[in-house]
């Protein structure tokens, strides 16, 4: 009776809080009981008239697989209160992308990371293998109705099946973004979730994504160094107009926090477990709101300090190189930033080959 009483209580005051706890009738809607960033752009809410020149969006994905869910011995008795209206999304919906998409498996060729192998666990007991979350990349809030599960299935090898992030990063996507026309879309394995990404979309009757909107795929920087060496001028955050110096890891702090309600959550209900862990992330971007002022004013006097040190740095460099070479450079560097994808390849090192040992010693010999 008290775990009820609990649940109803959550409920309620999430209600009152986000103005639907005095009319009943009307439904919050997916991620109606949720708090996003008060600082990313948000078309019709916190950007000028004239803002279509100035503003995209910047998401990370990432998965957490301490988060798990063991089966329900009597699933049918759970009692859903508050189903999508947080941060993870509606069930139902869900089950039914997941359903549409269990024979789409592609090929991966890049990254042996616990993100793909990890996601591909098989433990009988377990309803979910872990959870797969889209954040905000500047300040790391958690994005309404974005949440999901990973779903247990057999080991697939070398064949990944990116359902869960699909389904996670368009609702992303989708969330008070009218009118926005790029996104940088940070993820582990970017490399080869983006290759077929829009084809899944395309061919799924669950996925949605904005029109016109152009999608910049990039890999976290710790995870990069594990990928192969094509990947680094291709994906590297260093590479991206607007990245700033992004490390596209800032889910992993929020893992660290969530990671001491895990354990807890494992054996409650489907519902249950689902309460708890939107009103844990609810509880993570309101703590980023109301510490955003103060974050961002650091920041900014930070920024300034190091512009001033990056020109002077500039400056002394351009002024021992070849002009003509620096010309050529901007132009190439304009091009590449342009087009992406192998555009990108003239920022790859391009070292000679180092002499042998054999080659060493014959010319040691030689001397003799």
């Amino acid at each position: 009776e008290l775990m009820r009483v609990s649940q109803l209580w959550r409920d309620l005051k999430h209600r009152k809080w986000f103005g639907f706890g005095h009319d009943t009738e009307l439904d919050p809607g997916e991620g109606g009981l949720a708090l996003f960033c008060p600082a990313c752009p948000q078309p019709g809410i916190n950007l000028p008239p004239d803002w279509k020149a100035w503003y995209d969006q910047q998401y990370v994905i990432d998965g957490n697989f301490t988060a798990q869910h063991m089966k329900m011995n009597k699933p049918e008795m759970d009692v859903s209160l508050s189903d999508g209206k947080g941060y993870m999304v509606s069930e139902i919906p869900y089950q039914r992308h997941l359903q549409q998409s269990l024979d789409n498996k592609e090929r991966s060729t890049c990254s042996n990371h616990r993100a793909i192998n990890a996601a591909n666990i098989n433990k009988s007991n377990l309803r979910s293998t872990g959870i797969g979350a889209t954040a905000c990349t500047r300040h790391g809030c958690f994005v309404p109705h974005s949440v999901v599960d990973f779903q247990k299935r057999g080991k697939v090898s070398k064949h990944v099946m990116y359902m869960n992030t699909d389904y996670s990063i368009c609702n992303a996507l989708s969330y008070h973004s009218e009118s926005i026309t790029t996104a940088l879309v940070i993820y582990d394995v970017g490399c080869q979730w983006s290759v077929n990404f829009g084809s899944r979309v395309k061919s799924s009757s669950s996925l949605f994504l904005p029109s016109g909107l152009e999608i910049i795929p990039a890999v976290g920087k710790f995870h990069l160094a594990a990928h192969k060496v094509s990947c680094f001028p291709r994906y590297s955050l260093n590479f991206v107009k607007g990245a700033g110096h992004l490390d596209g890891e800032i889910l992993e702090t929020l893992w660290a926090p969530f990671n001491k309600i895990s354990p807890t959550a494992r054996s409650m209900t489907q519902a249950h477990r689902q309460e708890v862990y939107d009103d844990h992330m609810r509880d993570s971007n309101w703590k980023k709101l109301v510490g955003i002022v103060p974050s961002l004013l650091k920041k900014y006097k930070t920024s300034n300090k190091c512009l001033e040190d990056m020109n002077q740095a500039y400056e002394q460099l351009n002024a021992v190189l070849d002009s003509n070479k620096v010309a050529q450079w901007e132009l190439d560097a304009l091009k590449a930033e342009a087009d992406h994808g192998e555009a990108l390849d003239i920022y790859l090192l391009r070292g000679d080959k180092g002499r042998s040992y054999l080659d060493g010693m014959m010319d040691l010999s030689d001397g003799l």
